[in-house]
């Protein structure tokens, strides 16, 4: 079983449409601000990646939404990260409602490792697989 990171998010008036349907591409703003949270938990914020000379681009997204977040809802918003089988992370998150327990949506984003020059890299190193490392063995304990 994994072990999510967790972050609260209030919905705001410019985040919805004229519906006051939370607009769909927020939802990946959402999905930032606990991957954020976890990241910083292990020093891997994308500035700290830059300085070790790497660069994490999104190669894929996927979001499916369960029920609509309206404005000013309070909203949870978890992230774990699947065990790597080559250098590239894949983050889960769940959103829910934590008035009615209701999930809103669930997603994941996919980064591959880059090279200062844009090279593809194929395996974590250094100081970088250390921290890589410590973040997946905390979301995906040893049962």
């Amino acid at each position: 079983m994994s072990q999510w990171v967790e972050a609260e998010v209030r919905v705001r008036f410019e985040e919805v449409d004229p519906w006051q349907i939370v607009w769909y591409g927020r939802y990946l703003s959402y999905f930032e601000v606990a991957r954020t949270v976890l990241m910083e938990k292990f020093d891997l914020l994308a500035d700290r990646i830059v300085l070790m000379g790497y660069r994490t681009p999104i190669v894929s997204l996927h979001c499916q939404f369960k029920a609509p977040a309206r404005f000013n809802d309070l909203l949870r918003v978890r992230a774990t990260v699947k065990v790597p089988e080559t250098a590239s992370l894949t983050f889960l998150f769940e959103i829910h409602r934590p008035a009615d327990e209701t999930l809103i949506a669930v997603g994941e984003t996919t980064h591959v490792l880059l090279s200062e020059e844009g090279q593809m890299i194929y395996k974590f190193s250094g100081p970088l697989r250390e921290r890589i490392d410590r973040m997946v063995a905390f979301c995906n304990p040893s049962p």
